[in-house]
This record gives structure tokens, sequence and C-alpha cells, in this order.
């Protein structure tokens, strides 16, 4: 017969995980801050950001990477438009280029990865996401051309709607959770977006069964992996006949998230650390505010606190600082 204690000890790691992810989501203010802390290469035209183990900024302006480490920067040159930021776990940068493909910076070199070299469909890659088990996923994609693509130890992997269940080419709103699945929306035609996920075992599912959308704006993920979505119907030209909503998958199937304002062309929609939903949007005769929901009801920014620039991406840190890149360049909300 074995010991108790062999049967205690996975208990006992079994509630300090529990405990522990309990207390990382409890060490954050439930104050929710407005104000400007800092501002980053003020003026500057920043595209993205982000974040080494060390908590170091990895920003994308142009074709510069930049390194920051909060009080010095270190610029590198790419050659080309830098169009999105993904840190590995083993701290080389991943980079998505305009026009040279994949790019690996590592010791100070960059490492491309094109259509001429690598098989890509195109050198065009819009987003580009690190999972924490090392694999590489970003889009290589146009209408009717290209899909998602996976660089995992050397080999490449292209998805398409031809040798997958994906229903269109173009991949966007690229993410990963802590157990290395990758979520992910197809765009292309109005009324045939859709969310995909791929779990660390290659095994996909398309959410909500066949459920698609006119257009989805962004997708974002909780600390525990729920997955929120925001529609987006700007392009039809029934201006006025359908609401945006911010959409929640539950059990199964898409949950509208009530609220009382309309949302932004632009929705800058995220969610921090807390699990707290951050969207731009506006009442009726107001100016366009932050709007936060903490998961029981609505929170806005007064007029003027969220500088009035154009607001290309957001990152979130790991002590729940929030990175807005602007075209003047970053501002910085600490929570």
């Amino acid at each position: 017969m074995k010991p108790l204690y062999l049967f205690l000890v996975p208990l006992f790691f079994l509630f300090s995980c529990n405990k522990d992810d309990d207390i990382k989501l409890n060490e954050f203010s439930k104050e929710i801050n407005f104000d400007i802390s800092e501002w980053v290469l003020k003026g500057e035209n920043i595209t993205c950001v982000d974040f080494d183990k060390d908590g170091n900024a990895w920003i994308a302006s142009g074709s510069n990477l930049i390194f920051y480490d909060g009080l010095n920067t270190q610029s590198y040159s790419a050659g080309t438009v830098i169009q999105d930021v993904s840190v590995a776990p083993d701290g080389r940068v991943w980079l998505g280029t305009r026009e040279k493909g994949l790019a690996r910076f590592s010791k100070g070199e960059f490492t491309f990865y094109t259509s001429e070299n690598s098989g890509l469909p195109r050198d065009y890659v819009n987003e580009v996401e690190v999972a924490p088990n090392g694999k590489v996923w970003f889009s290589s994609s146009a209408h009717n051309l290209g899909g998602l693509m996976c660089y995992d130890s050397g080999i490449f992997s292209l998805y398409t709607p031809e040798n997958s269940i994906l229903n269109q080419h173009v991949i966007q709103n690229l993410k990963v959770d802590r157990d290395s699945r990758i979520y992910f929306v197809t765009l292309g035609t109005v009324g045939s977006a859709a969310v995909y996920r791929i779990d660390n075992q290659n095994n996909w599912m398309q959410l909500g069964g066949d459920a698609t959308f006119y257009w989805i704006m962004s997708l974002d993920l909780t600390t525990d992996s729920k997955i929120y979505i925001t529609t987006d119907h700007s392009l039809s030209s029934c201006l006025g006949c359908y609401e945006d909503e911010i959409l929640c998958f539950e059990d199964g199937k898409w949950r509208v998230l009530e609220k009382s304002f309309y949302q932004g062309m632009f929705n800058g929609f995220f969610i921090d650390k807390r699990n707290y939903i951050w969207i731009k949007g506006g009442i009726e005769g107001s100016a366009t505010n932050y709007f936060v929901f903490d998961g029981k009801e609505w929170h806005r920014s007064a007029e003027g606190q969220i500088p009035e620039v154009f607001i290309k991406s957001v990152k979130v840190d790991d002590q729940n600082n929030i990175w807005f890149c602007t075209d003047e360049g970053i501002f910085v909300l600490r929570q």
C-alpha cells in the first residue's frame, strides 16, 4: 500500500495552483485608472508592442524594432515596415512584416522567412503570435489566397479552406492562451466571419458550430480563456440597421453582453489582467470615451482623459499596465 502522503502531494499542488491563480488575479487593484501615467517615445508613430520575460518592451515603429527597458532605448532596422511583434518564451522576437514575410530577431540579427525560401503564400504578414510551447502562428493571406501558418521546429505548415475546416482565407485577431491554444477570426466576405480555436493537440473547432457574423472587429481572451468578440457593421449600406455588439462564448453559444452605449468604429476593444473589458464608444450627443466593464457594471472615462490620437493597438503587460500604441507614441495607464 502506498503511503498516504503520496496521495496528498498531488492534491497539495492542485490546490496550490488554484490558489496562486486566485492570488495573481487579486493582486491587482480593482480601481480603474483612466489617467495617463507615462508617455513612451512620445511623438513617434508606434504600431505595436510586446514584452519579454524580464518586462522589457519590444516596440515596432515603421521599420524599426525598438528595445525599451524602462529607461533606455535601442533601435534596430528591419529594412521593412513591421506590422506585428511577439516575443517567444526563449526571448527571440518574431515579427510580421509588410514586404519580407515572417522575421525572427535574435542576438542583434534579423532572419527572414519568405515566399521564396519558406513557401509563404505572400510576403505580407500582418499578425504573429508565439505560443508558450514555442509554436509561431501567423497570417499569410489575402482574399482567396493563403491562410493560417505555423512554424514549429523549423517546419512551416499552411492551413487553408482547401485543407482544413476554415471557411475563408483571411486570418486576423490571433490570440494564444497559457495552454498554447490558438484563437482567431476568418474574414474576407461580409456575413461569413467566423471564430476558430486550435488546441495544443491540433484539434480544430469553429466556435458556435456554424455560427458566422457580418464582420468581426476584435477578439480577446480572459485569463481563464473565455472568448469575447466585437462585431462591426460599418461596411453595410444600411447604416443604423444593425447594432454592433460585444459577445461572449459560453456553453457552446455566443451571448450578447448588455451595454447602454454605441461602439466606436475603431473600438479599441481589449481585456486586462483583471478580466475587465475595455472598449471605445459613446452615448448620443457626447464625446467618444473608453467604457470598462468590471464584471458587474460599466465605468466611463471622463472627457479628455483619453488623448484624441489614433490608437493602433493595445497591449496589457504582466503588471496590468495598459500600453496604447498610437501615431503619437505610447501612453500608459497603470492600474
